[in-house]
């Protein structure tokens, strides 16, 4: 559940040739689809309108409702088979400036951008002997109220700010490779949904590689899937909320 340093590859390639034709100023604003089946972004200088927001969201083959917004004006959407619109969630939505003017894309790219900001590697929880069942914090989405995590941690917040704001994202269990390694590594990343297209994204490992995992249609040669979930959570609903980070 390690996460490694990773060089620049042709993703930085294209989004230097982007910027140095640009005089970007902020956040992007659309995303180009290359051959390679992976998105670069795109920045402008023009604004956004506003978008409708709807009051339901189809994911999963299930029915989320509006329950409220965000500060920004952005629907958050709940189910109450799966619900993932809670405080704390919705409260990093927020800081993550997701709004009505963002797009599905803009909002994955949003909560990508504050993930890797927002939390460190918490190298301290792949220790031998360390115990999750003690200290569930790194491997869940209650990550998201403190500053580390690991790739499970990284995914399932990720996970529950997309489902929150009506994006349909799935959590993806497997193995990733590196060098010689040929036993690979268990690991946790996602895959999106917009639209008629889907992706997978690794915010764990975009959290050292310049956004290398971004999106991809068809994934990287050093991730293997073995699963994907809908609903896996290591915590959430099985574990109560660590008494130490409750406000």
């Amino acid at each position: 559940m390690r996460k490694t340093n990773r060089g620049r590859n042709i993703i930085l390639v294209a989004v230097t040739s982007i910027l140095c034709g640009s005089a970007a100023l902020t956040a992007y604003a659309s995303n180009v689809r290359g051959e390679t089946g992976i998105f670069v972004k795109q920045e402008t200088e023009q604004e956004k309108p506003v978008l409708p927001v709807d009051e339901e969201k189809m994911m999963f083959g299930r029915k989320y409702t509006l329950a409220a917004k965000t500060s920004g004006g952005a629907g958050i959407y709940t189910n109450a088979e799966n619900d993932r619109a809670r405080d704390y969630v919705v409260d990093a939505l927020n800081d993550a400036g997701i709004d009505n003017r963002m797009n599905d894309l803009d909002k994955i790219q949003a909560i990508n951008t504050y993930l890797c900001e927002k939390l460190e590697y918490a190298d301290y929880a792949t220790e031998e002997g360390f115990s999750y069942k003690e200290d569930w914090l790194p491997f869940t989405d209650y990550c998201l109220m403190a500053d580390s995590a690991v790739c499970a941690g990284y995914a399932e917040a990720f996970q529950s700010m997309c489902i929150a704001c009506g994006i349909e994202c799935y959590y993806v269990t497997g193995y990733t490779y590196q060098g010689d390694d040929m036993e690979g590594i268990y690991h946790a990343w996602n895959r999106v949904v917009t639209g008629e297209r889907s992706y997978y994204i690794d915010t764990c490992w975009n959290d050292s590689s310049d956004d290398a995992y971004f999106l991809s249609a068809n994934g990287w040669d050093d991730h293997e899937i073995d699963k994907e979930h809908e609903t896996y959570r290591i915590s959430g609903q099985a574990f109560p909320m660590p008494e130490y980070i409750v406000k």
